[in-house]
């Protein structure tokens, strides 16, 4: 982890960001969507695509580089949750859309998850919370979980396809 950097993502970072987001697509875009980063020249890009240039030009990407400059990861840090996770009555930081390059992916993970943790902390949030796909017996949550957070609610979301996509939202104290 510490030949990891992480720092503000801009614009020039977005077609790296959605070409992870994009090799994680299974599990987060419509089937129809087949490569993101040619969605980007659209006069309307899929929703997703939208929604990460909106969180770029917020200023609320986070990217993870290694000793080569090269882009590892990448995250969106927000002062709100999505819509189906339940409201909390403090202060928190939601890390969403954590994805990193295969090859690079547990220390990127654990450098963005770091950098979330100061992010909360110097903006005065006690909690980092972020959700995470639950499939699969569960493996990512306890990925998770190795880096201290709780799970906490289960949940499902109806994708595109009419298929549910399985949820597990999680917390950690700062």
């Amino acid at each position: 982890m510490s030949d990891m950097t992480v720092a503000e993502g801009g614009t020039g970072d977005v077609r790296d960001f959605l070409a992870m987001v994009h090799d994680h697509s299974s599990c987060l875009v419509p089937v129809q969507y087949v490569n993101l980063l040619e969605t980007l020249e659209r006069e309307e890009p899929p929703p997703i695509v939208k929604q990460v240039l909106r969180h770029v030009r917020a200023g609320q990407t986070r990217i993870c580089r290694d000793l080569l400059t090269r882009i590892t990861g990448d995250s969106v840090l927000t002062d709100a949750a999505p819509e189906f996770a339940p409201p909390v009555e403090e202060p928190e930081i939601y890390l969403h859309f954590l994805v990193t390059r295969v090859r690079f992916r547990q220390f990127s993970i654990a450098a963005l998850v770091a950098d979330a943790r100061t992010e909360a902390s110097r903006r005065g949030a006690r909690l980092l919370r972020t959700h995470c796909w639950a499939g699969e017996d569960g493996r990512l949550v306890r990925e998770y979980e190795a880096l201290g957070f709780t799970a906490t609610l289960e949940f499902e979301e109806l994708r595109s396809d009419g298929s549910f996509w399985p949820g597990r939202i999680l917390q950690a104290r700062v």
